[in-house]
């Protein structure tokens, strides 16, 4: 997913007189504060924080929709996060990125617009929409009313100026600071510099708090001051200027200061180390390896907090859960097969009959590639459970894939990685779920397959039921060739018998002529 609103629009709406709406729906943080004026990233990943996304934000073109109130909760004295703070911040949500596959997870670039107050919820579900009162707004003011206003937003930016002084100004993230510091209305400084330093959890709360600007100003310049002290101290020990650049500020990392976490940067390190070793022990093809050690070259240098890094990280978990060499040893032997038949179907002769010649003749060449199975009959007669007294026969793991209904044929060659809710094809997510290149895998309801807008599901199956094509399918999503050759496709078609339907309406061949090659192609 990836949408974003036009940024001349929000630009410009930030730096004039805006009216918030008196309901707002509500996105709900745990450990985050947005102030106005400031842009971070927001990781979604709550249900009703889900639900907001996907009913206001990926529904409409609407810049208004994009406009939603940021509430955090806080922690009440035993440490639990369950009370929601009454001032929050109404912001404009610039730019949506995330995925609906292996689970939904998306982030927000949102920027703070103005404070409001926090009356009542209206709304709980799909998610929360609140009374709010206003409490600022976003005008630009050029001149401060009162010398002690004025003295104060003085002193603070020559603290500013001081931090931006100790710093390397070649540093993307310092120029950035200079310039707000230079340009940013003096209502929004203390808010932008206190979104940009590092700060508690509570001290960003007693910022939001602070409506009144020289109380703000006040809150504000000691957090300044401690980090100005901070760097002092980081320069005399030594330290390089990206190392004392980093512990100051977080803006590169997009909301998320982790330079200053240690663990969160050893974490990401240590699980990408962990995903490079899966990769060589994967025993993949050498394309898939290439395209593998790539797309982990990318996302070393990526930032945890870029809209690329989860999908590139969901793509490469595909890659190396998927069974590249691993396959289970048969166990075919024909007598226990028909015994095995026997005991869990009565009658059905020739239907037993056709699978043992059709077991055997694996056993004699050695492998089973060769015609697809197909069972055809109505509901309850036993199609299903022969699929899996052959699976049990050969001693290979059973899937099901459930084919009714289906009309879209990204639903079995995957989805480009590119589109919104990308996703591998099932049969793609079938093998990956078994974990073994040669299950007993069957294509239940292929009769219910349906052409819609989006292509023939049918044309996509041809690809991986034919043996001349199977051996290199190539999943939109993955892009990269998988052998099914070692897949047994046992198709079931819920046709009823020809004969049977003509005697339960009262027809006869008289009645109702089907030619001869249309009937051979379903007996078949």
């Amino acid at each position: 997913v990836r949408r974003s609103s036009p940024v001349t629009q929000v630009t410009a709406m930030t730096h004039s007189h805006i009216t918030i709406p008196k309901n707002l729906p509500l996105l709900i943080v745990a450990d985050g504060v947005l102030l106005p004026g400031s842009t971070i990233r927001i990781p979604v990943s709550t249900v009703k924080n889900i639900n907001l996304v996907r009913s206001r934000l990926t529904s409409g073109n609407r810049l208004a929709s994009t406009v939603i109130g940021i509430i955090t909760k806080e922690p009440d004295k035993g440490g639990k996060v369950n009370v929601l703070h009454d001032i929050g911040t109404a912001g404009v949500v610039v730019q949506v990125t995330g995925t609906n596959w292996p689970r939904p997870s998306y982030s927000l670039l949102v920027t703070g617009l103005c404070r409001f107050k926090l009356l009542s919820i209206i709304q709980e579900h799909p998610y929360p929409v609140a009374s709010v009162r206003q409490l600022d707004d976003i005008k630009d003011i050029d001149d401060e009313n009162g010398g002690q206003l004025a003295e104060l937003v003085s002193e603070f930016k020559e603290a500013a100026q001081k931090l931006i002084d100790l710093l390397d100004v070649s540093v993307p993230a310092v120029a950035k600071l200079k310039d707000l510091v230079e340009r940013v209305p003096s209502r929004q400084l203390a808010d932008v510099v206190a979104a940009l330093v590092r700060a508690t959890l509570p001290e960003r709360l007693q910022v939001l708090d602070a409506v009144d600007l020289a109380t703000r100003i006040r809150v504000t310049l000691p957090l300044l001051l401690r980090h100005i002290q901070r760097l002092k101290d980081v320069r005399e020990a030594g330290a390089e200027e990206e190392n004392k650049t980093n512990a100051i500020l977080h803006v590169s990392r997009g909301g998320r200061n982790l330079a200053g976490d240690p663990d969160a940067l050893d974490n990401e390190e240590n699980d990408v180390a962990e995903l490079e070793a899966k990769i060589k022990a994967a025993n993949m093809p050498e394309e898939a390896r290439r395209a593998s050690m790539k797309e982990l070259g990318r996302l070393k240098r990526m930032s945890p907090h870029m809209p690329e890094y989860s999908m590139t990280r969901n793509y490469l978990d595909l890659i190396v859960e998927l069974p590249w060499s691993i396959s289970v040893k048969e166990t075919c032997n024909i007598s226990k097969a028909r015994a095995d038949l026997d005991a869990d179907h009565y009658g059905l002769e020739k239907v037993k009959r056709r699978v043992l010649e059709y077991l055997a003749v694996g056993q004699l060449r050695g492998d089973l590639k060769g015609p697809i199975l197909c069972f055809v009959g109505p509901p309850g007669v036993g199609k299903t459970s022969i699929a899996k007294s052959i699976a049990t026969t050969l001693g290979r793991p059973y899937h099901r894939m459930s084919l009714g209904g289906v009309s879209d044929q990204h639903d079995i060659r995957g989805h480009r990685r590119t589109y919104i809710g990308a996703m591998p094809g099932r049969v793609i997510q079938g093998l990956r779920n078994v974990k073994v290149k040669n299950p007993v895998m069957l294509l239940d309801e292929i009769d219910k397959l349906s052409s819609g807008i989006h292509g023939d599901p049918g044309a996509a199956l041809l690809e991986v039921l034919d043996p001349e094509q199977n051996f290199t399918f190539t999943d939109t999503y993955l892009n990269l060739p998988f052998d099914l050759s070692q897949e047994e496709k046992v198709m079931i078609g819920q046709l009823h018998l020809l004969p049977k339907q003509l005697q339960e309406h009262g027809l006869s061949s008289d009645i109702l002529d089907i030619p001869k090659e249309s009937f051979a192609i379903i007996s078949k």
